[in-house]
């Protein structure tokens, strides 16, 4: 058990015992006047012969009192208290995982090591936990040691993008305990903080601009890439980018936005190549200083014709509406069938299909009634309200099967999907109808077509923004090989049970996946994050101020004899007065 001070300034009192020693220095010399009788004695005050002069220090009781009693009054203004070897504080930081904290590495370093270890000076045992403010976020240390816990933060990279940190904080209280220190630390100071959590805020307003947004357009003459550059600072800024394909770049290109403007950058993509990267001269946060871009290549879908002469050429032109989609080969199986039905000849469909009602004779009716949707995403938000269909015989209704489309009593569209069957069915002639003007009738079709695309084991370039989830088609069997994820980071094996977490990079960059030497994916991640590339918000502040007060009372042990000490206070005062009383008192004078 050590001792220590809680009240520094409580020493000041100490400068009592120069003022004791000064006041027993400065006396006044007597002598003594003999007289003849008593009743002709006047009042005569003793008075020195010299004045006033130091003269050697007299010892006596009030001096010794005195002093004790100034050793006493800095004893208990002090606040002397005791801790303890076993006394334990927990302290806990939840680090804000946010994509902006990355600009303030070396801030952040600094405001640890300048507020932490205070908070705990007095405890004999301190035991820091760092964790990240995601709900995915790691443990990043848990221990004793506080320059342990600061090497595992050199190797932290915040990546997330705007969150909210409550359901982290909660954690932290519970590591922390009730009696623990919880404290946040990001560099957008926060109103207010739940679980009694404290602030380190180590943000300040950076000047900012960067790659805000990306668009690929395929065209005729080649494919076109737009990439969109922001200023974020509230002053006008310049900047330099050039553009670098393989081993090749261009020159630098100086480009000047006023404050808050957003400018567009185009370009089409170079003769063979697949990827490009677009780099902006680099400022303290480079996340957003480097766009990869990659020429998106969908899934390839082959297809076959109905041969039905009656669809066949609304059946060109959906096929010419459909991207990576080209005609099978003869001796292979397609991936999707545009096949005709008619109900009054009934004949197997293949499997994975896009069904049209086919029949010779055109009615004349035409279908009454309201057209109302149902609930499924391949339908949503698609307007049917103008479409016109004459009155056929309808397709016997099949157990499991789903209407997409009513109109009055008559089933339109059904969807049927069970097992290998992936089947679109148009329920009424389209060829006689004007379904084929209406947008609806393309976007429902491509989107069936993309969900074919989408459940087919093949090749696909794609561009991503950073920790964006990944749908990858695999081979699930029990014998396939696993996948893994390569990228500037390393090679990451990915089970295939697991697939279903699998996640963009945290870094920029070009990555692959493969199922063994298979390549399933080509793509890019890049940032797309805009409010965490705003720094206008981000301020220094700390509420640490408080606490380490706090700690140091619960954690040690105060004087248990303060009230002795003040009982003894006033004894040796009482004390001293009365001796100076005594010393005081007239002397008697003596008869010649």
């Amino acid at each position: 058990m050590s001792l220590i001070f809680a009240h520094l300034p409580g020493f000041w009192a100490l400068l009592g015992i120069p003022a004791v020693l000064l006041i027993h220095f400065l006396q006044r010399e007597s002598r003594r006047l003999r007289i003849t009788t008593l009743f002709l004695l006047e009042h005569i005050d003793r008075e020195s012969v010299k004045g006033r002069r130091f003269d050697r220090l007299r010892q006596s009781i009030p001096l010794w009192l005195q002093l004790l009693a100034v050793l006493i009054l800095t004893w208990i203004l002090t606040e002397p208290r005791w801790t303890s070897a076993r006394s334990v504080e927990r302290v806990v930081l939840v680090l804000d995982h946010s994509a902006s904290m990355e600009a303030f590495a070396k801030e952040l370093a600094t405001a640890l090591r300048r507020e932490i270890p205070p908070l705990t000076a007095l405890v004999g045992t301190t035991e820091y936990s760092l964790i990240e403010s995601t709900l995915t976020g790691s443990n990043l240390y848990r221990g004793t040691s506080f320059e342990e816990m600061m090497t595992a933060l050199e190797a932290w990279s915040p990546s997330a993008g705007t969150h909210s940190a409550e359901s982290a904080l909660r954690i932290g209280r519970s590591l922390a305990g009730t009696d623990g220190t919880l404290v946040y630390v990001t560099d957008h100071p926060a109103r207010e903080l739940p679980y009694g959590s404290a602030l380190l805020s180590v943000g300040e307003p950076l000047g900012n601009v960067g790659f805000s947004g990306l668009r690929v357009i395929g065209q005729d003459g080649g494919t076109t890439w737009q990439a969109t550059l922001r200023n974020y600072a509230p002053t006008s800024q310049k900047r330099s980018w050039f553009l670098a394909s393989g081993e090749e770049r261009t020159e630098a290109r100086p480009v000047e936005l006023k404050p808050g403007e957003t400018r567009t950058l185009q370009g089409q993509f170079p003769a063979g190549g697949g990827s490009l990267r677009l780099v902006l001269e680099p400022d303290r946060f480079t996340r957003d200083d480097t766009l990869h871009v990659v020429q998106p290549s969908p899934k390839e879908i082959s297809v076959s014709r109905t041969g039905a002469a009656t669809v066949e050429r609304l059946v060109a032109e959906l096929i010419a509406s459909l991207d990576n989609v080209f005609p099978s080969a003869a001796e292979e199986t397609p991936d999707l069938a545009f096949a005709t039905y008619n109900p009054l000849q009934p004949e197997p469909l293949p499997k994975k299909a896009i069904v049209f009602l086919n029949q010779e004779a055109v009615p004349r009716q035409f279908f009454t009634g309201p057209v109302v949707s149902a609930n499924d995403s391949i339908i949503a938000d698609l307007d049917w309200q103008g479409l016109i269909a004459r009155a056929t015989p309808s397709v016997p209704l099949l157990e499991g099967e789903k209407v997409l489309l009513w109109q009055g009593e008559r089933a339109l569209i059904l969807l049927r999907e069970e097992g290998e069957t992936r089947q679109l069915f148009f329920n009424f002639d389209v060829a006689a109808s004007n379904a084929a003007r209406l947008p609806a009738f393309v976007l429902l079709v491509n989107r069936f077509v993309n969900r074919i695309r989408d459940s087919k084991i093949g090749y696909e370039a794609l561009n991503t923004e950073l920790r964006q989830p990944l749908a990858i088609t695999h081979d699930p069997s029990p014998d396939a090989a696993p996948l893994s994820l390569v990228s500037r980071q390393g090679r990451i094996a990915v089970s295939p049970h697991r697939v279903a977490y699998l996640r963009a990079p945290e870094a920029p960059g070009f990555f692959s996946v493969l199922q063994g030497e298979r390549t399933l994916v080509n793509a890019s991640a890049n940032f797309a994050d805009s409010r965490e590339a705003d720094f206008s918000g981000a301020a220094p502040l700390s509420t640490l101020g408080p606490i380490s007060a706090k700690i140091s009372e619960s954690r040690t042990v105060p004087d248990p004899f303060r009230h002795i000490w003040l009982i003894a206070l006033s004894a040796t005062a009482l004390l001293s007065w009365h001796y100076l009383s005594r010393a005081t008192q007239p002397a008697r004078s003596e008869p010649a």
